[in-house]
């Protein structure tokens, strides 16, 4: 019987090793699986990172897209109403013409009285545009002054304006017609 029992215990520890191999094998099996896992788990954190700055440098890029285009329609909006403006100052300088040369019995009339409106008006509308009449001072300015005659004096110094011909405007700081004025410069001996 002891033979019987020493077979079966020979059996039972080689089941027993058989298992323990098998449960050995499963377990690198298992270890292996959960490697590869682990790899690919850290592998799409990194592209998840990857995906994430590249979903923030997306987002500040389109912020600045944005920002950019929209100095740029104001940029073109200022730019067509400068050249509507521009293109509206003969008309304020016709009327000041006009006004100058209008005898006293004239500007007592009803219609003298309504063109003034109108003109008045008209340059209220362009001042709120951004039209501002440029300020003449006692010398000349080649920025903003155009010397349309020169006239000898002794007395003045040089360069300084004698008489405003035409008034001159700018929009938004850009001369957009300088002062026509005259200047006085010293005689020539």
């Amino acid at each position: 019987m002891e033979k019987k029992e020493i077979k079966k215990e020979k059996m039972i520890e080689n089941v027993k090793e058989d298992a323990n191999k098998e449960k050995k094998e499963k377990e690198k099996h298992l270890e292996k699986i959960i490697d590869e896992q682990s790899k690919k788990i850290e592998e799409l954190e990194n592209q998840l990172k990857e995906f994430e700055n590249y979903a923030r440098i997306l987002k500040s890029q389109f912020e600045n897209y944005k920002k950019d285009v929209a100095r740029e329609k104001e940029q073109i909006s200022i730019s067509t109403i400068g050249r509507i403006v521009e293109k509206l100052v003969p008309i304020i300088d016709d009327f000041k013409r006009a006004f100058k040369n209008i005898d006293d019995e004239t500007k007592k009339t009803q219609f003298f009285k309504g063109m003034e409106i109108i003109y008045k008006n008209l340059f209220k509308i362009l001042e709120g545009l951004g039209l501002q009449e440029i300020k003449v001072g006692d010398k000349f300015d080649p920025f903003e002054h155009e010397a349309v005659e020169r006239v000898e004096d002794e007395e003045k110094e040089e360069y300084s304006i004698v008489e405003i011909v035409e008034d001159g405007y700018k929009f938004n700081g850009r001369v957009l017609k300088p002062v026509k004025v005259k200047v006085s410069i010293k005689p020539r001996r």
